[in-house]
């Protein structure tokens, strides 16, 4: 490896290398080697089955490598899970929450696990709706009204929007989101993506958008990887998403394009 490959890795938000994973003697993701630098939005691609999911599990350290090593924010996460995870933010399936909490006690919940006393926006500490500015996030993806009612009674957008949040808790260096804007409306969507663009144009943030819909990973990411059959089968970087943006048959037409020609 390069001195410059090297010092890539040691700055990188997300470094993965030769990371393969199976399950039950099957191998399911194999060799894979991705380096995030800070500020950044990494789109994720595959068809189900791909090994998205996997793949971002192995990420959070929640399933151990067959070989290879992860890294976030330059803590190994197998030697460190603790310290790994306090820099990471996975806003979670919105039908995984604890049902049964309250919007509020799920945010104290994942502030206790990554040792937070309080949250690290605006002065709300979840206390009375007066406490929270206009900027706050509670209040900007309205939410203020929610957080004293059970998960369960909530709209599937609303629970996605406190998976989201929950995964902001903590200013996390890395944060997953797979398939976590689905479930919003467009404007929720927008507003979310307009607190997490803040986070990632000041550097202090890099994200990694899990997603099938094609034209919002050339729309919003600086870079993407499309999974095939549990490898890297295509990277775009920057440049490559300008110029898919330019064609007139977009980016959705280029990637089902590859994957015909791979049948």
């Amino acid at each position: 490896m390069s001195g410059a490959a090297d010092a890539a890795r040691m700055d990188a938000v997300l470094a993965v290398s030769g990371l393969t994973v199976g399950y039950g003697g099957q191998v399911v993701l194999r060799g894979i080697d991705l380096v995030l630098p800070p500020g950044q939005w990494l789109g994720l691609l595959g068809a189900n089955g791909a090994g998205k999911s996997t793949l971002l599990r192995a990420v959070s350290g929640l399933v151990p490598p067959l070989a290879g090593q992860v890294a976030i924010d330059g803590v190994d996460v197998l030697a460190d899970p603790v310290r790994a995870r306090r820099a990471l933010g996975y806003a979670v399936d919105p039908a995984a929450l604890p049902m049964v909490l309250s919007g509020r006690d799920y945010l104290r919940l994942v502030a206790s696990a990554k040792g937070l006393a309080r949250p690290d926006w605006g002065r709300s500490d979840w206390g009375r709706p007066d406490d929270w500015g206009a900027d706050d996030p509670v209040v900007v993806l309205d939410l203020a009204r929610w957080m004293d009612v059970p998960l369960e009674t909530c709209s599937l957008g609303t629970r996605a929007k406190f998976a989201i949040l929950a995964a902001l808790l903590g200013s996390p260096r890395l944060l997953i989101l797979d398939e976590s804007l689905n479930g919003l409306d467009p404007l929720a969507a927008w507003q979310v993506r307009r607190i997490i663009d803040a986070r990632v144009r000041a550097g202090t943030c890099s994200v990694i958008l899990a997603t099938h819909a094609l034209e919002s990973v050339a729309a919003h990411c600086s870079a993407a990887i499309m999974l095939e059959g549990g490898a890297v089968a295509c990277r775009w970087d920057a440049a490559d998403l300008a110029a898919a943006r330019r064609d007139p048959a977009g980016f959705g037409d280029a990637v089902m394009t590859l994957l015909m020609a791979r049948r």
